[in-house]
């Protein structure tokens, strides 16, 4: 009898867990959409403004207007003209930024463990990456010369420290008193990085791979700018000189569009692995 008057509560249990499932996937739903519909918002009222404001409050060879740009776009990749820049830049990004974060998360991993080379070396690090990276940009270009070289070591030495500082960061955060007890139990190195070192490494490097792709983004175009022929910084550079201006916000609008597809990227690989360190 006690087992039959248990099957009611069971399924009215688990009706209930169902139900509440539904309701929180239905109000992630809505809440997804409202974001996406609100960053769609502000897309639609800068550009209204934008419209109005150009040739109106603003002379429109400053700001151009979204239509001239849009054209520009158009004929841009209709013509095949932008192919070539756009994968010079992509390909510098992507090796400045591999580059920049396997050196960073490594030093960072190293110092974060072994103090000695830590209390000699953070000191230098944070003198070097207090120079501004504009200014060592000719530098790069005496070693690297004008082509891609220079432009991946500018986006390198861009991301190595926001890695660098993220991941040593997290290694001065694992509790010692916990990795101790877990070493006195006789956990394995695996186990140890696995359970305690990994867990408490993903939010800072995540953090430091989001970040990064702007911080590559904005070291290639630093070199782009400052000496090259080639790439969508010297596409912009150009259009600047010749007072192009909807070359300029084509220019720029394609940026944007590689730093959002690298940060969405990243936020995919951030929703996986937060949800592997919940289970």
């Amino acid at each position: 009898m006690a087992v039959v008057s248990e099957q009611p509560r069971a399924s009215a249990a688990e009706g209930a867990d169902v139900e509440l499932g539904r309701r929180a996937r239905r109000l992630r739903i809505r809440g997804g959409a409202g974001v996406y519909l609100g960053r769609l918002g502000i897309v639609v009222v800068v550009l209204v403004a934008w419209q109005l404001a150009s040739g109106t409050l603003i002379p429109k060879y400053m700001i151009s207007d979204p239509g001239d740009v849009v054209r520009r776009l158009y004929d841009l990749f209709s013509s095949g003209k932008v192919w070539g820049d756009l994968g010079i830049t992509t390909e510098e990004l992507l090796l400045g930024y591999s580059i920049g974060v396997v050196g960073g998360l490594f030093v960072g991993v190293v110092l974060g463990t072994w103090k000695t080379a830590a209390a000699v070396l953070e000191p230098l690090l944070a003198a070097i990456n207090s120079v501004p990276k504009i200014a060592l940009a000719p530098l790069f270009l005496l070693w690297f010369g004008i082509g891609l070289g220079s432009k991946v070591a500018i986006a390198a030495m861009t991301v190595f420290f926001v890695m660098f500082y993220n991941a040593y960061m997290g290694m001065n955060t694992i509790p010692r008193g916990l990795l101790a007890t877990m070493q006195i139990m006789g956990a394995s190195r695996y186990l140890l990085i696995r359970r305690l070192i990994l867990p408490q490494l993903t939010v800072p490097i995540l953090a430091g791979l989001k970040a990064g792709v702007s911080f590559a983004m904005i070291g290639v175009v630093v070199g782009e700018f400052v000496a090259a022929n080639s790439g969508l910084g010297y596409y912009v550079r150009n259009s600047t000189d010749l007072f192009d201006s909807p070359g300029v916000y084509a220019g720029i609008v394609l940026l944007m569009a590689l730093v959002m597809i690298g940060v969405g990227l990243v936020t995919l690989l951030e929703r996986r692995l937060l949800r592997w360190q919940r289970s």
